[in-house]
């Protein structure tokens, strides 16, 4: 190979790593890179149509090349069986396993850090079976990393799980349901579950400070549970559960919680974290102006 065409080459794969990094790690949005799609299936079992999502988006292996090193990170933040709708559908998260699976990752770590103790949710909201059964990981929340983050107002740092910030590809899988202080939690405010101080988000300014995690923590990919909803008494329960039998995929966290938002019979422009969100460029909130579609 000639010095001139190793060097080209050298070059576009330094680049192409930057730009990957500072997808994940603030700097660049996709919104403003790639637009705003939304994939949603729904009339399968949720297994199913966690596939259809995907298909939609482009296939898992637009994410998952192999030897991938993937966390899946799910609401398991409270001790309840998935039909009382606190915690991420345990056979969505299956269908993400075994298509990083197949897709030839090399790691599949499933992890987050809950309210009640991790022993107890992973067991009990039936993810933890479901990961060994895909042939996955289920990591406990253990260590963490400080980091600094640049270009926020009121979230400067954060300890963040190493899992999550050692990975190639981070998928973010919550479930859509109502919450007391934040109104509502689905992808964006999902990612409080990889601090590991949550209480300075509540102690402080909890929508900017959950925008403004989502600004440094970018998910290569979110996949929301709307296979049940819960419509009061959240983020715990139990409460009112609306069985809707959906699952949605796309790049962009913003117009997946807006999505979800509507599906809970609320305005997005009247969540705080979803509007500054969109302020700080990190998605379209607008559903007016995002591209959905039924797969």
């Amino acid at each position: 190979m000639e010095r001139r065409e190793f060097l080209k080459r050298t070059f576009l794969a330094i680049a192409g790593f930057e730009i990957s990094r500072h997808l994940k790690f603030g700097k660049l949005s996709y919104a403003q890179s790639k637009g705003s799609e939304i994939y949603v299936a729904k009339g399968g079992n949720p297994e199913e149509n966690t596939y259809r999502a995907i298909k939609g988006v482009g296939g898992i292996e637009k994410f998952v090349k192999r030897g991938s090193k993937v966390v899946i990170k799910p609401n398991i933040a409270w001790s309840r069986t998935p039909e009382q709708a606190a915690t991420t559908n345990p056979d969505v998260v299956l269908g993400i396993v075994k298509l990083c699976k197949k897709a030839g990752a090399s790691r599949i770590i499933v992890i987050d850090n809950p309210c009640n103790p991790w022993q107890v949710t992973y067991k009990i909201s039936g993810i933890a079976e479901v990961v060994e059964k895909g042939g996955g990981i289920m990591k406990p929340p253990i260590k963490f990393k400080q980091v600094n983050i640049e270009g926020t107002k009121i979230l400067k740092n954060a300890e963040i799980l190493e899992e999550v910030l050692d990975s190639d590809v981070f998928i973010n899988v919550p479930i859509v349901k109502v919450h007391g202080g934040s109104k509502v939690t689905i992808g964006m405010k999902n990612l409080m579950g990889i601090v590991k101080d949550r209480g300075f988000f509540h102690r402080t300014d909890l929508h900017r400070c959950i925008a403004e995690i989502t600004y440094y923590i970018k998910p290569s990919l979110t996949i929301i549970d709307a296979t049940r909803i819960l419509l009061t008494m959240g983020p715990q329960g139990p409460g009112v559960v609306k069985d809707i039998g959906i699952v949605a995929a796309g790049t962009d966290i913003v117009s997946l919680d807006a999505y979800g938002t509507k599906l809970l019979g609320q305005d997005p422009y009247n969540i705080p974290h979803i509007k500054i969100a969109e302020e700080m460029g990190l998605g379209i909130a607008d559903l007016n102006k995002v591209n959905i579609k039924n797969v």
